[in-house]
């Protein structure tokens, strides 16, 4: 399917909690969307156009058939405002606490700009909406 868009594949580098302006802690990762403008700008569209229309899917995949490491997958569908797709990779065990947050509290903020630079730049980032069930079912044992 040569029409079909390329689905880029976004390491999880850093993972940690962005606290609201109501004081409300949510489960943050943080990406590298250099050279993906199609990512990187999606928190400006969602916070002039709205939220639109997400959707996600999440698998997990065991790095090999004799350690506990896993890869996990979740998958990012945009449809509105604007079409997008892209899949966070996060490294199991190490990254299993922000999924578990994630499904907690039904939600997942991505950052497109490094941390430190949070507090001066304030900076947008893309906060999703998650199916709970979702994650915990695809989050391995």
């Amino acid at each position: 399917m040569a029409d079909e868009p390329e689905i880029v594949i976004l390491p999880v580098l850093e993972t940690g909690t962005t606290i609201d302006a109501a004081g409300e802690q949510l489960p943050t990762v943080v990406i590298d969307a250099a050279g993906h403008p199609e990512v990187a700008d999606l928190a400006r569209v969602h916070a002039v156009e709205g939220i639109g229309d997400i959707a996600t899917e999440a698998a997990a995949v065991p790095v090999d058939a004799t350690s506990d490491s896993w890869r996990f997958f979740l998958a990012v569908i945009i449809r509105s405002p604007v079409q997008c797709a892209f899949v966070l990779e996060f490294a199991l065990p190490e990254h299993r606490r922000v999924l578990a947050e994630a499904a907690g509290v039904g939600h997942l903020v991505i950052a497109t700009t490094p941390p430190a630079f949070a507090a001066t730049d304030q900076p947008l980032w893309l906060a999703i909406d998650l199916d709970p069930g979702l994650l915990i079912d695809a989050l391995p044992e």
